[in-house]
């Protein structure tokens, strides 16, 4: 019986040291939870025998216990790095199905995630981050275990719109000297885009298309009448070019009249600018204009056509809300972190990648949210490291080495024991 007693102790004792040796070769491993090995003694006794005379016949491992004390914080400025402050797992899901719904969920304190290819938060293993669907405030619209799921952070916002109506404020020079090549008031030859004699001005003008590509427009401005005894008003007339071609409408070419009064104000526009481009027609409004002494300028050209918005940076706050910001003004909540927690941790089955499964020990799990019933609130920009001490893992490794080396020394004696007996047959 002392051999096979000094035998459970020397696998106790290797046990220990793959224990402590796991724990130090982890001691970088982010969220990683040290371990601790458990050992019983072993007593077998029968009806016939005196519990005072009976000795002991070794150890054996009870359990390797997962120890849970929060590791420390380090800050990595990433908005995605995301530490739980107190109790509390995030929950990622391995698998999806087809409807986008977890079949599976893991527990984890590995809060390194980030976006993934189809713009989904996830952990460097892929497993998206389980979460709440929120309200535009943040709050939870749905807290059943039925509703979790990841989160899709949308790239953009909006859409593509064509242009419709574009408003030019312009200022035009009163001075006839001032038209650049324009060669008479009005122009000798007829309006000729190539022809820089026909016309005072040209600018280009904003344009899109339903795609959100620009379109390749081009105003111009020809000085038709200059103040006389008879009419202080002057007028310019407006053409227009798209892709290098003037814009036909209704069959003739597209003008527009601007007519100003001695005080440089626009009295009256008339033949409104409508031009197609394709299915989408195009309002032009210069009547914002204004007439100096000063140089032909471009103060202000507006349109309404847009592109969708990009996403300028999420926010992950306390409460766990993710917050997606659009542009300058608009932020949105796109959802809430879900978390877990169980009434025996101690119960989970550990899956590798510093996760976890619910076992029957360790009961099911509490879905909930940061800071909601007793969990700990986030800190989005925060990674926590493993809960290893190495000075701590070292000196237990110098024990179950000693170990080790005392059971050995029993199992040598009574190796030497039986050698003495069988020489005595001898």
């Amino acid at each position: 019986m002392s051999m096979t007693t000094a035998l459970s102790g020397l696998i106790a004792a290797q046990q220990d040291i793959s224990t402590t040796s796991h724990n130090i070769a982890n001691v970088g491993t982010n969220a990683f939870r040290k371990s601790r090995a458990e050992f019983q003694d072993d007593y077998y006794t029968t009806p016939m025998d005196s519990f005072r005379t009976v000795v002991g016949s070794g150890t054996h491992m009870s359990r390797v216990a997962v120890q849970f004390e929060q590791g420390n914080f380090v800050a990595t400025g990433q908005t995605l790095d995301m530490a739980i402050q107190g109790a509390g797992f995030f929950a990622v899901s391995p698998q999806l199905d087809l409807q986008g719904k977890p079949t599976e969920i893991q527990y984890t304190r590995n809060g390194a995630f980030s976006l993934d290819a189809s713009g989904q938060i996830a952990d460097s293993a892929g497993r998206p981050l389980m979460t709440w669907p929120v309200a535009q405030d943040g709050s939870m619209l749905d807290s059943n275990t039925s509703a979790l799921s990841p989160v899709q952070i949308p790239l953009t916002r909006g859409e593509f719109t064509a242009t419709t109506d574009m408003t030019l404020d312009l200022n035009f020079p009163v001075d006839d000297a001032m038209l650049n090549n324009q060669d008479a008031v009005p122009p000798t030859n007829a309006f000729d885009p190539d022809d820089s004699t026909t016309y005072a001005f040209s600018t280009p003008v904003p344009v899109m298309d339903g795609n959100g590509e620009s379109v390749e427009a081009r105003a111009y401005f020809i000085k038709t009448k200059s103040p006389d005894p008879l009419d202080d008003t002057t007028v310019y007339e407006m053409r227009m070019t798209v892709d290098g071609l003037e814009v036909p409408s209704a069959n003739a070419p597209a003008t527009e009249t601007i007519t100003f009064d001695t005080l440089g104000r626009v009295t009256a526009t008339s033949g409104t600018m409508e031009f197609g481009d394709g299915a989408v027609e195009y309002t032009i409004d210069p009547s914002a204009s204004s007439l100096s002494e000063d140089p032909f300028a471009v103060m202000a050209a507006n349109h309404n056509g847009e592109n969708p918005i990009g996403l300028s940076n999420l926010e992950v706050d306390q409460m766990g809300v993710i917050w997606a910001n659009y542009g300058s003004d608009e932020r949105i909540a796109l959802a809430r972190v879900a978390v877990a927690n169980f009434s025996n941790p101690q119960g989970l089955r550990q899956t590798g990648n510093a996760s976890f499964e619910a076992a029957a020990e360790s009961g099911e799990p509490m879905h909930t949210a940061p800071g909601e019933d007793g969990l700990g609130q986030l800190q989005s920009g925060m990674l926590e490291r493993s809960n290893v001490d190495l000075t701590e893992e070292l000196v237990n490794l110098i024990t179950a080495q000693r170990n080790y080396q005392a059971n050995a020394k029993a199992m040598e004696t009574s190796s030497s024991l039986m050698q003495t007996i069988m020489n005595i047959r001898n």
